[in-house]
C-alpha cells in the first residue's frame, strides 16, 4: 500500500486547540489498534471457504490482508497528527 501524503492542521486561535487535537487523535489511533488486534482475532479458517471453490481461501486471505494494511495505514495516519499536535504543544509550552 502506498504511503499517501498527510495534510496536517494549522493549529491557531480560531481553530480546535493542540490539546483537544491531540487527545482525539490519540484516541481514534487507539481505537484503529483495537480494530486490528479485533480483526486479527476473528477465527480465520480454510475451511469456512473451500465450499466457494478452490480460489476462495486465496482470494479471503489476500482481502484480510489488504483490511490490515488499511488499517495499519489510519494508525500511522492518526499517529502521525497526534504526534504533530503534541510536538505543537511541547514547543508552544516549553
Amino acid at each position: 500500500m502506498n504511503k499517501t501524503i498527510t495534510i496536517l492542521p494549522t493549529i491557531h486561535i480560531n481553530g480546535s486547540s493542540a490539546e483537544s487535537l491531540t487527545k482525539d487523535y490519540s484516541h481514534a489511533r487507539r481505537a484503529v489498534q483495537e480494530a486490528s488486534i479485533a480483526l486479527m482475532s476473528v477465527d480465520f479458517n480454510a475451511r469456512d471457504y473451500y465450499v466457494q471453490g478452490p480460489s476462495a481461501w486465496t482470494e479471503a486471505v489476500k482481502q484480510r490482508h489488504d483490511i490490515y494494511e488499511h488499517l495499519s495505514a489510519a494508525f500511522d495516519a492518526m499517529q502521525e497528527h497526534e504526534l504533530y499536535c503534541s510536538q505543537f504543544i511541547k514547543e508552544i509550552r516549553p
